[in-house]
């Protein structure tokens, strides 16, 4: 079979559109520890215009609770919200750590975790940036006579993006509901040697105890 040059054209384009769209899906995952009363803040580049999207969650510390602020680079409060992931409803946790808004002004965002309510706990927050490539949207909209194939490219698009999102809330679950396990491991084992003790003891006591009672009221020897 032999195509001819507006196939080749085509296929070409659909490659590079393919490749666009793979790079559109990327994301970074960012895992780090907010110490009591104290905030720690990082840094992203977000062009005037343009929707920034993340999600993030506290996989560790008491009550699994943040605050979260997000500043322009102008230095105004775009977000500033407590967030609480102490809850087994999947789909609030999702909607609880995702973060969207449109940036206003082009520059770096500053994305601050403040922990500085908690006086002893410390908090282990992973959070999930997409990163968007500005030229993979442009070459989508120069690709529109391709029509459907598009518009499918763009729906597996969305879907990996999905399933990104999910494999991370589903990860801190899975971090989350292990720590938990151990921790119940670990009280579960203390207390049963603190069992063990207080049965020890109990046992010593009473046997102390009935010898104790027998000298006292055993028989005694009479003098002729």
């Amino acid at each position: 079979v032999e195509l001819g040059t507006g196939d080749m054209t085509c296929a070409a384009k659909l490659s590079a559109l393919i490749l666009s769209l793979v790079s559109v899906t990327q994301a970074s995952v960012l895992t780090f520890q907010v110490e009591p009363r104290t905030m720690d803040c990082v840094y992203e580049v977000v062009d005037q215009g343009k929707t920034f999207n993340m999600d993030f969650e506290v996989a560790r510390g008491g009550l699994l609770d943040i605050k979260v602020k997000i500043f322009s680079p102008r230095g105004d409060v775009i977000i500033d919200k407590m967030t609480f992931f102490n809850q087994e409803d999947d789909k609030r946790l999702e909607e609880e750590g995702h973060i969207s808004f449109i940036a206003l002004a082009s520059g770096e965002h500053k994305i601050c975790f403040d922990n500085t309510m908690s006086r002893w706990t410390a908090k282990v927050v992973s959070m999930l940036i997409p990163t968007v490539s500005t030229k993979g949207h442009e070459n989508i909209a120069k690709l529109e006579h391709l029509g459907p194939v598009v518009d499918s490219i763009i729906k597996i698009a969305d879907n990996l993006d999905a399933v990104t999102r999910t494999q991370h809330h589903m990860a801190i679950r899975e971090r989350a509901h292990q720590d938990v396990q151990l921790s119940t491991n670990s009280r579960v084992h203390w207390m049963a040697a603190f069992e063990s003790c207080i049965l020890i003891g109990m046992s010593v006591f009473q046997l102390y105890y009935i010898r104790q009672w027998l000298s006292t009221k055993g028989p005694r020897r009479r003098r002729v």
